[in-house]
């Protein structure tokens, strides 16, 4: 191997190291927001934890689905669809009267 391909590879596995530490830091961080509001939420309203957790993964859980399905070519392609469709309907009755 050459070296200036040899030193690409190695500055590319130091990025996506890094890159990688980042992100496993930032779940960490995440997941310790969590908990603390978990426990402030505990103090104040005096439900137990398995409902504050219960509740904590159906928000996930809801809002991991609506963030994945946005841009999504099916949810695009329906949505254009849906669109033009609007538009034509309302050409089509403007038309006739």
């Amino acid at each position: 191997m050459n070296r200036k391909l040899e030193a690409k590879i190695q500055k590319e596995i130091r990025r996506r190291g890094f890159e990688r530490a980042d992100i496993l830091r930032q779940k960490e961080q995440h997941l310790q927001k969590t908990q603390h509001t978990l426990d402030a939420l505990q103090e104040v309203t005096g439900l137990p934890r398995p409902q504050l957790d219960s509740i904590a993964d159906e928000i996930t859980r809801s809002l991991q689905v609506t963030n994945k399905d946005f841009f999504s070519i099916k949810h695009q392609i329906l949505m254009t669809f849906g669109v033009s469709g609007f538009i034509l309907i309302l050409s089509w009755c403007v038309y006739i009267i």
